[in-house]
């Protein structure tokens, strides 16, 4: 009998040591996502203690999303040439260093100044690292690895937000040096990584069940990957709003910075939830009917937010958007990803196009809030969903996307 209990528990240790080992390279995405939303969560709060307006901090949040516009694709380009693994471990070293320095800002002008340079480590990392998870040669099909991933920076995204209130409540400093520890082990967890093959490799590495999900339409792939990059554009643009123009509504409100946690971690968990859902079945695969109810879902939760100063209707507000926000971002990330040569590149293209939205949503949600009045960006993020819809819809009807021309997959 003791024989038998030693080989079970025996057994136990080894089938869950190879499951840390094959998902470690996850954790950094959960590591980078936690330290990112707390930070954020303080900069904004701190931001607006040392008297920083609505405008001052769109235009803050702008200027770091800018760097991160314009530097995403060429980081993911440059890890196509020289491997995944040396760009995503320089640049959460230096996002570390940036966070590490950032509670050390005495005045705004510091701030403002400092804060921006933490989208260009961000544009260095991402990019390279998704085309990383999507080039893992271990058996499993992409919508698992993608899944892995998507709930790996969730979570990450819920821990940030759902603590950085609570830390911010007990010092401005604490946000900071969290996401300067936090990113510090990314550093360490991307670093014990074996090198990854590099991707004229990792094709013949792929899973048959990789193998056969490319022999999907060329031309829906296309669509879809159009569809998908203009619905993460818009959605993105209303996500910046709530990250940074949001906090200001609940200070002027008198709420403490937990709430606006809280809701952010509604937010997320809803997102985390409906990550868990896409990567357990195919059903959604090409279904636009999917992206159009969960657009009009987060629409409704902007009304909300317009209508009401109630966190309760607002924690409902932000489960629609949640639903809105997973749908959009795993759609994005798997037609990115999916069956192309130049991962690095698409996954650049990926993180371009919704960090344009990230640009965008600050600067001018925060001119309206200044200008207009507190409530007024939230109508501004319904239209802009309603917009975006409406040239999703175009493309589907498209001819110009009826066929594949012009794209490059792994298995031609």
């Amino acid at each position: 009998m003791a024989s038998n209990d030693h080989s079970f528990h025996g057994g136990w240790y080894i089938q869950n040591t190879t499951f840390f080992r094959r998902n470690l390279i996850f954790l950094p995405a959960l590591l980078m996502d936690m330290s990112t939303s707390a930070a954020v969560l303080g900069m904004t709060f701190y931001a607006s203690k040392l008297g920083a307006s609505p405008l001052v901090i769109g235009i803050t949040a702008s200027a770091s999303t800018l760097l991160y516009v314009i530097f995403s694709r060429i980081f993911g380009r440059l890890s196509d040439r020289i491997g995944r693994k040396r760009v995503p471990q320089i640049a959460a070293l230096c996002f570390s260093i940036l966070y590490f320095s950032m509670p050390h800002c005495k005045n705004l002008t510091q701030l403002v100044i400092l804060f921006p340079f933490t989208g260009l480590t961000l544009s260095a990392f991402w990019p390279p690292f998704e085309a990383w998870i999507a080039e893992l040669n271990d058996g499993r099909p992409l919508e698992k690895r993608v899944r892995m991933f998507n709930l790996a920076w969730a979570c990450g995204v819920m821990i940030g937000y759902g603590t950085g209130g609570y830390i911010y409540e007990l010092s401005y400093m604490i946000p900071f040096y969290f996401a300067g520890v936090g990113s510090f082990i990314a550093v360490t967890v991307v670093t014990s990584q074996p090198k990854p093959l590099k991707q004229i490799v990792s094709v013949e590495g792929q899973s048959q069940s990789d193998n056969t999900e490319l022999d999907a339409q060329v031309h829906l792939t296309k669509k879809f990957l159009y569809i998908s990059w203009t619905a993460i554009f818009f959605t993105w643009i209303t996500l910046g709003v709530l990250r940074y123009i949001f906090p200001k509504l609940i200070s002027v409100l008198e709420m403490k910075p937990s709430v606006f946690g809280l809701l952010m971690l509604v937010w997320a968990g809803t997102q985390f939830t409906l990550f868990f859902i896409l990567g357990a079945t195919k059903r959604w695969h090409y279904k636009f009917s999917m992206l159009l109810i969960l657009q009009l879902l987060g629409c409704l939760g902007f009304v909300i937010i317009y209508l009401s100063n109630s966190p309760i209707f607002w924690a409902f507000a932000l489960m629609l958007f949640g639903l809105q926000t997973g749908m959009i971002y795993f759609s994005s990330i798997y037609y990115s990803l999916h069956g192309h040569a130049d991962k690095g590149n698409k996954s650049g293209w990926h993180e371009c196009i919704l960090s344009s939205g990230g640009f965008i949503g600050p600067f001018i949600g925060g001119a309206l809030a200044n200008y207009i009045n507190l409530k007024a960006p939230y109508v501004f993020c319904a239209a802009m969903v309603i917009v975006g819809l409406i040239l999703q819809i175009s493309l589907i009807r498209s001819r110009w996307l009826s066929s594949g021309k012009d794209m490059k997959y792994e298995n031609n």
